[in-house]
């Protein structure tokens, strides 16, 4: 089924943010369009599909107020959002999934629940489970120098050492040491660079050349880098093209059916795409970009098929996966460093395991998440640069309608500050020595607001807590003004921000 059902800037800063220290309107025309058999409605799912549609909360629930909902066509116009691919796992099964569309949006492709969307990030974990296949095969070993996979490229020396080798194992747990970032793709009309440009840096090449600055399995660093050297290193063992081998060893196994890594896309695929947009609302120029870093980023793909994808290792942690061996996942949750999983998030709730993993391109942002001792989970795909907000507050309610034992809200209990205190904080601050943000204070509403550099504005709200401390009730992202020096400097995200003279 499509709903034809707008986020405020969620801001793209915030992904900036966490990289320096190592993705309510009245409707218009809202009506629910004809079910269309490629959409997913269990018997008895109606009634909690309702209540998620219809109960979207933020991050934030203040302590001794009404919890405040809004139904999900309300968020999609207030955040400028064009679609949204949601599906909802309960007990290891689909147990709904829907395409939503603003009508706000009139130059987008008519959608359901097969058409397709950038995933971004989402491509690295199939592109490891896939390689996860390949060992178990007897293919390929992960703990061999990736070196010995590569036919025609040669990785630079860096802080790798006989004893520390690059392997393709350290690779797809970002602990390989090789330079960090991400990918900004290529606008259609360009000429896509190939692999081995992409790894050298080469002319018409936007990212930086690999390198290895850190010695490999010292520490985690998040790199879409070391995953185009994977990719070069697996088309050299099977002498194929990487859609074709991705295709071959985890798409068609798992039944995504909808799913490709072709970069770019045949022209015949184009009319199944959700078109990318900016956070302003205007479309990405030629609709999207392309990805040829294709184990990184390249994934096209929607909510139905990754819950497919997490489903499979959902019923591989209980041994009932006829694709991966419960020994297999048993091997990889005893590797879990800083909270984290080959690229995933892990989660633990009591007896409640969870992994989640995020993605963003240009014009869209994409989640997953699934327990795997209960089998619940959510996937999103939102083709806006708007979506992290909403998909956050998508997992924060699943949730509550759900009972899940992750994403909880925040709970707080509001506190009065007089004026006084509040109009001596607005001020220029420089944020780690690096970030220019700005405070302000509204004498009507007595209330401070933080501004980034895009221009985004925060309204905080004061809560009870060490020395002077604020949230932002749809996000979570707290401040916190340090008495000891008269509230001139603030905490962010762990930094300090010192008010500027």
């Amino acid at each position: 089924m499509r709903i034809r059902l707008q986020l405020r800037s969620f801001s793209i800063f915030h992904y900036f943010l966490i990289s320096l220290m190592i993705g309510s309107c009245s409707p218009k025309n809202t009506e629910p369009v004809q079910s269309d058999d490629t959409c997913i409605h269990q018997d008895g799912s109606d009634t909690k599909r309702g209540q998620l549609e219809n109960g979207i909360r933020g991050q934030v629930r203040f302590l001794e107020e009404q919890d405040h909902l809004s139904p999900l066509r309300d968020k999609m116009t207030e955040y400028k959002i064009p679609a949204t691919s949601l599906a909802i796992i309960h007990q290891g099964r689909i147990e709904w999934a829907e395409t939503y569309q603003n009508p706000d949006f009139t130059g987008e492709n008519d959608l359901d629940c097969s058409s397709i969307f950038q995933a971004a990030s989402l491509s690295k974990p199939v592109t490891f489970i896939a390689a996860l296949r390949m060992q178990a095969a007897g293919v390929l070993d992960l703990d061999t120098p990736v070196q010995a996979y590569l036919k025609e490229y040669e990785l630079p020396q860096g802080q790798q050492t006989e004893e520390h080798p690059v392997t393709l194992r350290n690779i797809f747990s970002h602990t390989s040491g090789i330079i960090a970032g991400g990918y900004q793709g290529y606008e259609k009309s360009l000429p896509m660079p190939s692999d081995i440009d992409i790894l050298q840096g080469g002319p018409g090449v936007n990212s930086p050349a690999v390198e290895v600055v850190g010695l490999p399995d010292e520490s985690i660093s998040y790199s879409g880098g070391a995953y185009t050297l994977a990719e070069v290193a697996l088309q050299d063992v099977f002498s194929e093209e990487f859609a074709g081998i991705m295709r071959e060893w985890i798409l068609d196994p798992v039944g995504m059916t909808n799913s490709q890594f072709t970069q770019p896309l045949r022209s015949q695929d184009s009319i199944r795409t959700a078109k990318g947009y900016l956070s302003s609302g205007e479309v990405v120029s030629g609709g999207w970009r392309n990805y040829p870093e294709q184990a990184a980023a390249g994934l096209w793909s929607n909510s139905v098929d990754l819950a497919k994808f997490l489903i499979e290792i959902y019923k591989a942690y209980h041994g009932k996966s006829e694709l991966i061996s419960q020994s297999i996942i048993d091997s990889i949750l005893s590797q879990e460093r800083e909270g984290q999983l080959y690229g995933f998030i892990v989660n633990r709730s009591g007896d409640d395991i969870s992994i989640t993993h995020y993605g963003g391109n240009m014009g869209y942002r994409t989640g997953m998440t699934i327990s795997l001792t209960s089998g619940n989970g959510l996937v999103y795909l939102i083709n806006s640069e708007n979506g992290g907000a909403l998909g956050n507050e998508l997992l924060i309610s699943a949730s509550q309608v759900y009972d899940w034992q992750h994403f909880k809200q925040t709970e707080v209990k509001r506190k009065n500050v007089s004026a006084e205190i509040l109009m001596e904080l607005p001020g220029q601050y420089k944020w780690n020595d690096q970030v220019d943000l700005s405070v302000t204070y509204d004498e009507d509403s007595n209330q401070i607001s933080l501004y980034f550099p895009n221009g985004d504005e925060y309204v905080m709200s004061a809560i009870e807590g060490d020395d002077l401390e604020f949230i932002h009730s749809n996000t979570g992202v707290r401040v916190t003004f340090l008495e000891e020096n008269d509230f001139q400097s603030f905490i962010l995200y762990g930094q300090t921000a010192v008010k500027m003279n």
